[in-house]
């Protein structure tokens, strides 16, 4: 039943596969969104299906790490090996994602943090604040937008996002050695 010694992945090995591939999902994912008009016309509801959507898509790349990584240990994974490999996809995840979007903001498309600078001093100005309050809040979300800031803050939610999924997959993908084993 089980794979060969020779033949099996240690969960690092596997966490980097699906790490990678979560990553360049993610950023690919935006990449769509970005060039499809969809994060121009953003409501309430676009915002929704959008975070189901990522949903669906982080549970089914997680859930089939942990799969591969049960498979890779005799079909045995404790709970807590779950929520640790959930943990480490989670960060190469943000680091894979991170990397990509920090390429793309500082070589590929230098004017989006533009765009979403002008996009976000209209919203000011309709709320009808003043010209001081808000240049105050286009420096924080200056500050804020950088791709090294936007790089680290994508490494540390996708972790905690990863952990917080983790937390209910591993109970599903867990499957504890049998007390009848030797």
């Amino acid at each position: 039943m089980g794979i060969s010694e020779e033949n099996r992945l240690s969960p690092t090995v596997i966490a980097l596969k699906w790490g990678i591939i979560g990553g360049v999902t993610s950023f690919l994912l935006t990449i769509i969104t970005k060039y499809s008009g969809l994060e121009e016309a953003f409501t309430e509801s676009l915002g929704w299906v959008s975070f189901l959507a990522t949903l669906l898509i982080n549970t089914t790349i997680l859930y089939l790490a942990l799969k591969e990584v049960r498979e890779n240990q005799d079909d045995v994974l404790s709970y807590g090996q779950g929520l640790g490999n959930s943990t480490l996809l989670g960060a190469i995840w943000g680091v894979a994602s991170g990397g990509f979007n920090y390429i793309y903001l500082n070589f590929i498309d230098q004017g989006v943090i533009q765009k979403q600078m002008d996009l976000a001093r209209e919203k000011l100005e309709s709320q009808g604040l003043s010209e001081s309050q808000i240049e105050e809040a286009e420096k924080m979300t200056k500050l804020m937008m950088g791709p090294g800031i936007q790089f680290l803050m994508i490494v540390v939610v996708t972790i905690i996002f990863m952990f917080l999924l983790g937390l209910v997959v591993s109970a599903i993908v867990k499957r504890e050695k049998s007390i009848f084993d030797e």
